[in-house]
C-alpha cells in the first residue's frame, strides 16, 4: 500500500465515522415521529456520537498507541456498523440511544487514531496537505450522510437506511484488515529528536483546542438540527437533507483557501479573527424566522465558508502544536474530547435554544460561541509565533 493509498484509506474512515452523524441529522424527523421523540431529546441521541470522545478523548490519546492505531480503526468501523444494525431494531429512544452509544465507541477511536496515522504516513513536505484533507472529513462525512440516509429513507424508510452503515462499515473493515501489515512511515523520527527540547506550553495547546470546541458547539448544532429547521419552514426532508449536504461540503472548498494560507506562509491572525467573527454574524441570519427556508438555508452554507478556514487552520497547526509525532496522538486526543464535547453539547443545547426561546435565540447563542472562540484561537496562533516550534513542514 502506498503512501497516499494509506491516506485516503484513513481518511475514509473518518468520513465514514463523520456520516453518522449526517445520518442521524436527516433521519431524526421520521424517527421523532415515529417514536414520538421532542426536538431536544432527538437533537440530544443525535449528539450521543460522540460521548466517548467528550469523556475518554484525552484518554484514547495515550492507551490507542498501546492497542495498535491501524487494528483500532478496524475495531472502530465494526463497532459502527453493529451500532446501526442494533439502531434499526430500536423501538424505543433508550434502545435508539444504546447503539448510538456504540457507534460512539467507534466515533472516538477513528478521530483520535486516523489524524495520528495520516501525519506519520505522509512524507514531511506533504503532511500540511494531508492534514488540511483530513480536516475536511466532518463536512464530507456529514454531507454524505445526510444526503444518502435522507434518500434512503425516502425509499426505505429510517429502519432500513441504517443499512448503509453496515455496509460502508464491513467494506472499510475489510480494506483495513487486508493492509494490516503495512508500517505506518517512520520519515519524522529524526525531527522528533530534534524537536523534543522545544515542546509548546499546556495553555497554548489548551487555547487552541478550547476555541475549536466552542466553534464545534456552534457548528454542530446548526448542521444537526438545520434538516429540521428546513422541515418546519416547509422544505421536504429530501431537500432539507440535499442543502444540509451542501453547507456540510461548503467547508471543502474553505479548506482548500486555508490550505493555500499555511503554504504561502501567511501571518493567520486575521484570517482567524475573519473566520470567526465572519460566521457568528451569518449563524444570526441561519435562524432568522423571518427568512424563506431558501435563504436560511443559502446563509447555512455561507456560515460553512466561513467557519471552515478555522477549522482546517487548527488541523493544519496540530502537528506543529504537538511538536513530535509521538507526542500528536495525546494532542489529537484532547482535541477530539474538546470536539467531541462542543459536539455533544451543541445540538440539544442548540435545540433546548429553539425549542423554548425559538430560533432567533439559537442564532444569538451561536454568535456568542463564536465570539469567544475568537481571543483563545489569536492568543493561541501568537503563543505559537513567540515560542515557535518544529515548522509542520518537518515533522
Amino acid at each position: 500500500m502506498t503512501s497516499r493509498q494509506g491516506i485516503f484509506l484513513y481518511y475514509l474512515c473518518g468520513v465514514f465515522a463523520a456520516s453518522q452523524l449526517g445520518k442521524l441529522a436527516a433521519l431524526a424527523p421520521l424517527i421523532a415521529q415515529e417514536l414520538q421523540v421532542g426536538l431536544a431529546a432527538m437533537a440530544g441521541i443525535t449528539a450521543l456520537l460522540e460521548v466517548c470522545g467528550a469523556v475518554l478523548g484525552a484518554s484514547a490519546g495515550r492507551w490507542l498507541p498501546r492497542l495498535g492505531l491501524h487494528r483500532a480503526l478496524l475495531l472502530a468501523v465494526l463497532a459502527l456498523a453493529l451500532g446501526a444494525l442494533g439502531a434499526s431494531f430500536a423501538h424505543t429512544a433508550w434502545a435508539l440511544a444504546a447503539g448510538r452509544l456504540l457507534e460512539s465507541l467507534g466515533y472516538l477511536a477513528i478521530v483520535v487514531a486516523a489524524p495520528v496515522l495520516i501525519a506519520r504516513t505522509a512524507s514531511p513536505r506533504n503532511q500540511p496537505a494531508a492534514m488540511a484533507l483530513w480536516s475536511t472529513f466532518v463536512p464530507v462525512g456529514m454531507a454524505v450522510g445526510a444526503w444518502a440516509y435522507a434518500q434512503a429513507a425516502e425509499l426505505t424508510g429510517w429502519r432500513w437506511a441504517q443499512g448503509l452503515s453496515v455496509v460502508c462499515g464491513s467494506a472499510l473493515a475489510a480494506g483495513l484488515h487486508l493492509t494490516r501489515h503495512s508500517p505506518p512511515a517512520l520519515a519524522h523520527q529524526e525531527a522528533d529528536r530534534r524537536t523534543q527540547a522545544r515542546q509548546p506550553t499546556g495553555a497554548l495547546i489548551g487555547c487552541l483546542v478550547a476555541a475549536f470546541g466552542a466553534y464545534v458547539v456552534a457548528e454542530v448544532g446548526l448542521l444537526a438540527l438545520l434538516p429540521s429547521l428546513l422541515t418546519q419552514s416547509g422544505m421536504s426532508l429530501a431537500a432539507a437533507g440535499t442543502w444540509t449536504a451542501a453547507a456540510a461540503l461548503a467547508n471543502v472548498p474553505a479548506s482548500l483557501f486555508a490550505a493555500r494560507l499555511m503554504r504561502r506562509g501567511t501571518d493567520l491572525a486575521a484570517p482567524l479573527g475573519v473566520a470567526l467573527g465572519g460566521s457568528g454574524l451569518l449563524y444570526v441570519l441561519t435562524y432568522h424566522e423571518a427568512l424563506p427556508a431558501e435563504a436560511r438555508a443559502a446563509a447555512a452554507i455561507a456560515v460553512n465558508l466561513f467557519s471552515g478556514v478555522f477549522a482546517t487552520l487548527v488541523f493544519a497547526l496540530l502537528p506543529r502544536a504537538a511538536g513530535s509525532a509521538d507526542r500528536m496522538a495525546l494532542a489529537s486526543g484532547r482535541l477530539t474530547q474538546f470536539g467531541a464535547s462542543g459536539a455533544l453539547i451543541g445540538p440539544p443545547w442548540v435545540g433546548a435554544f429553539a425549542e423554548h426561546l425559538g430560533w432567533q435565540a439559537a442564532g444569538t447563542l451561536s454568535l456568542a460561541l463564536s465570539a469567544l472562540a475568537i481571543p483563545l484561537a489569536l492568543w493561541a496562533w501568537g503563543a505559537m509565533k513567540r515560542q515557535p516550534v518544529a515548522s509542520p513542514a518537518s515533522l
